[in-house]
C-alpha cells in the first residue's frame, strides 16, 4: 500500500545524518518521493511557531496554496543551503506558476535560530523568493518535528566555535492547498523533478 511505501521511505530518512558529516552521509538519500494515491499519510498537523517577522503562525498559514517545506537550520554548512537553492531553482523553472507555491524553512535549531536570524537567512541569494522562516521554543519545534516525522538531534562539536551542529533528515515535503501531505523529495531530487511534480499538482490537483 502507498502508506506502507511511505513509511519505509521515512525510516530510511530517519537514518540520514544530514549536517556536520564528512563521510558522504548527506548523499545517501534517494530520489523523488512516492505519491500517496489512496489513504492519507500521517504527515503534518497543528503547530504554533513564529515567522521571521516575529509573528505567530500556525498550520493555517499553509492553507490556500501548496507549499514546499524544508526542515533545517541557519548554521548548516552545506546540506540546507543546497536544498533551499534547489527549491529556488524549482521556483524559477515553474515560471509564473512558481508564485502559486509557498516556501517554508522550519528551524530544527531553535536555540540559535531566532526570528531575527531567520529574517536575514531567508533572503540569501538563490533561495526561493518569498521564503518564510519559522522557529519557536524547543517544545514547539519538537512538536512540529513530531507532526512531520522529522529526525533531528544535536551533536556536540567541541573543536568548533559553534559548539554543536544538528544532524537531521534531508527531506522536503510538498503539501497541498488544504495543508495535507502530497509528496516528498530527497537530497538527490533535482529541481527539474521537483518543478515537474509541483506543476502536476497545480494543474491536476493531485
Amino acid at each position: 500500500m502507498p502508506f506502507v511505501k511511505f513509511a519505509m521511505a521515512s525510516l530510511a530518512v530517519l537514518s540520514l545524518s544530514a549536517c556536520g558529516q564528512s563521510d558522504g552521509a548527506s548523499t545517501r538519500s534517494g530520489q523523488a518521493g512516492t505519491t500517496v494515491t489512496s489513504g492519507q499519510a500521517d504527515i503534518g498537523g497543528a503547530f504554533s511557531l513564529v515567522n521571521q517577522d516575529g509573528e505567530r503562525v500556525s498550520e493555517e498559514a499553509l492553507i490556500g496554496k501548496p507549499h514546499l517545506i524544508y526542515f533545517g537550520f541557519t548554521y548548516c554548512p552545506d546540506v540546507c543551503p543546497t536544498a533551499l537553492q534547489k527549491m529556488g531553482q524549482a521556483q524559477n523553472l515553474l515560471g509564473e506558476q512558481g508564485d502559486d507555491i509557498g516556501y517554508v524553512l522550519i528551524s530544527v535549531d531553535p536555540e540559535r535560530d531566532t526570528a531575527e536570524t531567520l529574517s536575514q537567512y531567508v533572503e540569501a541569494n538563490g533561495f526561493p523568493e518569498g521564503l518564510q522562516g519559522y522557529t519557536g521554543t524547543p517544545d514547539e519545534i519538537s512538536a512540529v518535528k513530531a507532526a512531520y516525522k522529522v529526525y533531528a538531534t544535536k551533536v556536540p562539536t567541541p573543536d568548533s566555535a559553534a559548539e554543536y551542529t544538528v544532524d537531521h533528515s534531508d527531506i522536503m515535503y510538498l503539501m497541498g492547498e488544504d495543508g495535507k501531505f502530497v509528496d516528498f523529495f530527497y537530497g538527490r531530487s533535482t529541481p527539474a523533478e521537483m518543478s515537474a511534480r509541483v506543476k502536476a499538482l497545480l494543474e491536476t490537483g493531485a
